[in-house]
């Protein structure tokens, strides 16, 4: 009989015979008639040392790769469903205002039943935005402790993915969504002119940046993205929450909020 094992074949008769191919550890699992790591040795492997440190190689590149694969799609559909969740905003703000302008001129049902689709939209705001919560805290639960889902996901978006908000230093991670800003300040400096230089992007969104005095918002924002910077690792190799990580940053926020 011909079993599929995680380096090959095994023809399991008379005369067995091993034979290496592909590595997959995808197949299904099956309890095989015989050791598998002793039928190896020999044949396939030269020792135990051998088949140990390659199936120990090759699990964790599997394995890994499969790991990627997964937070790919996961924070690929969360940047989308943000890009929906703004499209509705911007939609319902336009409808808003349009019904506003008619009801001025005149109220009738047609006003009415535009209301409803409004709240209807509103509703399905809610669920979208219920939905970013939801996932960013399934594959980024360190990020989304610190910023809140939304947030986390507007910083997916900017970066690219969780792999590279990863790779990111904290000083990138403190500025990411105000890159127009920082260019032009530096088109500025080269010509020998004062410029402002953007001490926050998208982490101002956070109400603890924005809701401090703005002599404190920029040392907010840097310890938060220090600590943003962790999270993201953490999250992209281990996705193990660590929430020491949110408690520093509410009591660095606690601190510069009593001075």
């Amino acid at each position: 009989m011909r079993y599929r094992v995680w380096y090959g074949y095994v023809d399991w008769d008379r005369d067995v015979k091993v034979e290496r191919a592909e590595f997959d550890f995808e197949i299904q699992c099956q309890k095989l008639p015989f050791n598998l790591r002793e039928i190896s040795i020999g044949r396939v492997f030269e020792s135990d040392e051998e088949y140990y440190s390659t199936l120990r190689k090759e699990a964790i590149k599997h394995f890994r790769e499969k790991a990627e694969r997964d937070l790919k799609r996961e924070d690929r559909y969360a940047v989308m469903m943000l890009k929906f969740l703004d499209e509705l905003d911007e939609t319902i703000n336009l409808l808003e205002n349009k019904v506003e302008d008619v009801e001025e001129v005149r109220e009738s049902e047609i006003t009415d039943l535009a209301r409803e689709h409004i709240s209807s939209l509103k509703s399905l705001r809610r669920k979208v935005e219920r939905e970013i919560e939801d996932v960013v805290e399934k594959f980024a639960p360190n990020l989304h402790s610190i910023l809140g889902g939304v947030i986390a996901a507007r910083l997916l978006e900017k970066a690219g993915s969780l792999k590279r908000l990863a790779e990111m230093p904290a000083s990138t991670i403190q500025i990411i969504g105000a890159e127009k800003s920082l260019y032009k300040a530096i088109a500025r400096m080269k010509k020998g002119k004062k410029a402002r230089v953007p001490k926050h992007g998208v982490i101002f969104q956070h109400p603890y940046v924005r809701t401090l005095p703005k002599k404190k918002r920029g040392k907010m924002a840097r310890f938060m993205a220090a600590k943003v910077a962790i999270a993201a690792r953490i999250d992209y190799f281990s996705g193990e929450l660590r929430e020491e990580l949110s408690q520093a940053v509410r009591r660095r926020y606690e601190e510069l909020r009593r001075r």
